[in-house]
């Protein structure tokens, strides 16, 4: 979603069987442009991954982490 005008950029129907974290890359992959775009996701999405992907893309990334978390 974009906040200044609350438009949606990218939705995903997930199925039954999945879960978010496998949608994470998908999801993000159907916005053709990330550079310099701020992603805000929650604990869930606090993944190396999910990281790599976005600076590979050039966004830049906000992310959730838990106390549970050592590094």
């Amino acid at each position: 979603m974009e906040h200044a005008t609350g438009l949606v950029l990218a939705r995903l129907d997930m199925g039954e069987k999945t879960n978010e974290i496998i949608c994470f890359r998908p999801l993000l992959d159907t916005v053709a442009d990330l550079a310099g775009t701020v992603v805000i996701s929650d604990a869930m999405h606090t993944q190396r991954e999910h990281a790599d992907h976005l600076l590979v893309r050039c966004a830049h990334y906000i992310v959730i982490v838990k106390g549970n978390q050592k590094k």
